[in-house]
């Protein structure tokens, strides 16, 4: 019986609203953000329903392999399942979908060009194939197919063009996935490192506070094991910090050693500094993706934070650069502890050295001072009591009393030049700074480029800095010749002893150097001592002069 051009544009009608209620379910999932696997079923068996086939397909292709993600089949028993991987390649619809980047058909086993091909289409009982591909961000994601089995029929004309209405959808859905996966990922990681940052913020202990950036990192990352690790110096060798691991994999215990293999992410990011990753092998971890991030402190290469995961897991693109904020609290929270130490030891010294200072006072007072004025109270007092009966005896008594007290006097001089030197006070620090060179047991240059008169507690800082140099290559240098340099630019006071000497000396050594540390410290400034063995010894000191009080 003929169609009528009526009846025929009716029933095309019908196909586009059918067509068009199909597409719209689909829609509303995807803006109702199901679940892929929810949407990969509904999907099928919207297609499988609109295009009349007894089977459909959603497909993931990784480059390598076709994974099914969603499947519907009108027959029974099922020939294909979700979660089923195929390799790639053939004259298949899938194959000839992926190669072309766009909709594709196979109308019969005829039209197919290879053995393989039509092998296949046998097996699976085809008699007529329709895809489309899935693009994500302009690359082939996947593949949709719809196929026929019950009957001899292809499909009708431009029904793959149709096809790729669905994988369109399909394609959106899987973008929004993403889209909530990364949100999602981004509000986990921020979230743990606020967390991270609170705990260093409040001045936790250091180990409260790596537990909780390697523990924190092992599940931002989804690592198997998390490690905070050290280079001490040992040829393929690290020490481990602190370490976090799953509780499916065996524990690292904090403390102990173990040996990247060369070319690993652990000795690379150790050796350049740079966050990096690689598959890497260990005998204590055997096969495993790493990334790893530096932990710089003060400019210094302490270690590194590395994540894990075993087997042929890999992390996601940019994972290693992400790990850097975790390391970088790490650091904070060890410099952090570092400060605090060095803060107590430094009350310390300061609460020694006084002490030291006025015990040296007292001494000096004692033996000095303070019994020549002993004696000239006893003078006085002798004095007094022979004024009537011999006023002869009593003028020299009191002429050696006055003789004691000028000696009394001057040690007091002098006492209180050892405190703040008179002429530093009066003259500032160039003669002063000459003064120094001229008693100094060596030939001693000093170049002096301050022509203006500096805040006072600078002054005498860097004074003090110059008096404990010269002590020093005098007693211990065994040095021929040194040099003195003071300059103030950029805002910035300087000095600079240097000497031919034996070297060897430290910062950390010797309770003088240690003090001026304290000293240059407490005005904002630094000091640094550089003596290699056998090359000399150059202690040089920078104090900012903004914001020192004048009359501090």
């Amino acid at each position: 019986m003929a169609v009528t051009p009526e009846e025929r544009s009716r029933v095309e009608l019908e196909r586009i609203a059918e067509q068009q209620a199909a597409l719209r379910r689909i829609a509303t999932l995807v803006a109702e953000g199901v679940t892929g696997d929810e949407l990969a079923a509904a999907v099928t068996t919207e297609i499988g329903a609109f295009f009349r086939s007894q089977r459909a397909n959603v497909l993931r292709w990784d480059g390598d392999t076709l994974r099914v993600i969603g499947e519907w089949n009108a027959e029974k028993p099922n020939q294909l399942e979700t979660g089923a991987v195929y390799s790639f390649g053939g004259d298949t619809i899938t194959a000839r979908v992926i190669e072309t980047g766009a909709p594709a058909r196979v109308n019969s086993a005829a039209d197919l060009r290879t053995a393989f091909g039509r092998r296949r289409w046998a097996e699976l009982g085809l008699q007529a194939s329709i895809g489309a591909p899935l693009v994500v961000g302009g690359e082939i994601w996947g593949v949709v197919t719809a196929s026929r089995t019950g009957f001899d029929d292809p499909f009708p004309p431009g029904a793959e063009d149709q096809l790729g209405d669905f994988a369109t959808l399909v394609a959106q859905a899987v973008v929004n996935a993403d889209v909530r996966l990364e949100t999602a990922q981004l509000i986990a990681e921020q979230s743990a490192l606020r967390r991270i940052a609170t705990l260093v913020a409040a001045g936790r202990p250091q180990h409260e506070v790596l537990a909780a950036v390697t523990s924190e990192a092992g599940a931002v990352f989804d690592a198997t094991s998390v490690t905070l690790i050290r280079w001490e110096g040992v040829q393929d060798e690290v020490k481990v910090v602190t370490a976090w691991t799953d509780p499916d994999s065996p524990p690292v215990a904090e403390g102990s050693l173990y040996h990247p293999n060369p070319g690993s992410a652990t000795l690379a990011v150790l050796e350049t500094g740079i966050a990096t990753r690689a598959r890497e092998w260990s005998p204590e971890r055997g096969t495993c993706s790493v990334i790893a991030a530096p932990v710089i402190i003060k400019g210094t290469l302490l270690g590194a934070l590395t994540a894990a995961q075993a087997g042929e897991e890999t992390f996601p693109a940019g994972a290693e650069i992400r790990l850097r904020s975790f390391a970088d609290l790490a650091a904070q929270s060890i410099t952090n502890e570092r400060a605090q130490a060095e803060l107590r030891a430094s009350r310390a010294r300061i609460v020694s050295a006084s002490d030291e200072t006025r015990r040296r006072l007292e001494r000096n007072l004692h033996d000095g001072a303070q019994q020549r004025l002993v004696s000239v109270s006893v003078a006085l007092r002798l004095a007094t009591s022979k004024l009537d009966a011999s006023p002869e005896d009593a003028r020299r008594i009191l002429e050696g009393a006055s003789e004691e007290l000028a000696h009394a006097l001057e040690e007091l001089r002098d006492l209180a030049r050892g405190l703040h030197p008179a002429l530093l006070v009066e003259r500032g620090l160039a003669p002063a700074l000459e003064a120094l060179a001229s008693r100094a047991p060596l030939p001693v240059t000093v170049t002096n480029e301050i022509a203006e008169r500096l805040p006072t507690p600078v002054e005498a800082a860097l004074y003090y800095v110059v008096a404990e140099a010269l002590t020093n290559v005098a007693k211990h240098a065994r040095a021929s010749v040194v040099s003195v340099n003071a300059s103030s630019a950029d805002g910035v006071a300087r000095v600079e002893v240097a000497d031919d000497g034996v070297g060897g000396a430290s910062v950390t050594t010797g309770s003088g150097i240690r003090g001026l540390v304290d000293r240059v410290e407490a005005l904002g400034g630094a000091l640094e001592v550089d003596s290699a063995p056998n090359a000399g010894t150059r202690v040089r000191a920078e104090i900012p002069l903004a914001g020192v009080d004048a009359d501090l």
